[in-house]
């Protein structure tokens, strides 16, 4: 289960909706929890961008997941922005296949 615990969930609660709110988050699996919370962008990374790649897919994750959902780049999910770091560290596999780190610069601009 990809859930937050209560004190979690009280810190989440607290996103003003009339700021843009961000958000780091190890691991980009429970990007689904904070979606109902007023989150505009979140920052992860945990997947190391599947570790081992073929093309764009990454084939697991550290903790040895297939085919995870999101290894790396920008997702959009009801209007939250996904951005998700390859890294620089090598996991517990030690080894990266098809995939180099990364890191990960984002410009923010006011409307």
């Amino acid at each position: 289960d990809k859930s937050f615990n209560l004190r979690q969930i009280d810190l989440l609660k607290n996103a003003n909706n009339n700021e843009y709110n961000i958000l780091l988050l190890h691991d980009p699996d429970y990007i689904d929890s904070v979606l109902k919370y007023n989150i505009d962008l979140v920052f992860s990374g945990h997947i190391h961008g599947g570790i081992i790649r073929f093309g764009k897919i990454g084939i697991f994750s550290p903790n040895k997941l297939l085919f995870p959902k999101y290894v790396c780049g920008i997702y959009e999910k009801n209007k939250t922005k996904l951005v998700v770091s390859r890294g620089l560290g090598k996991s517990k596999a030690l080894v990266r296949v098809n995939n180099l780190p990364e890191i990960v610069c984002v410009n923010l601009k006011s409307k």
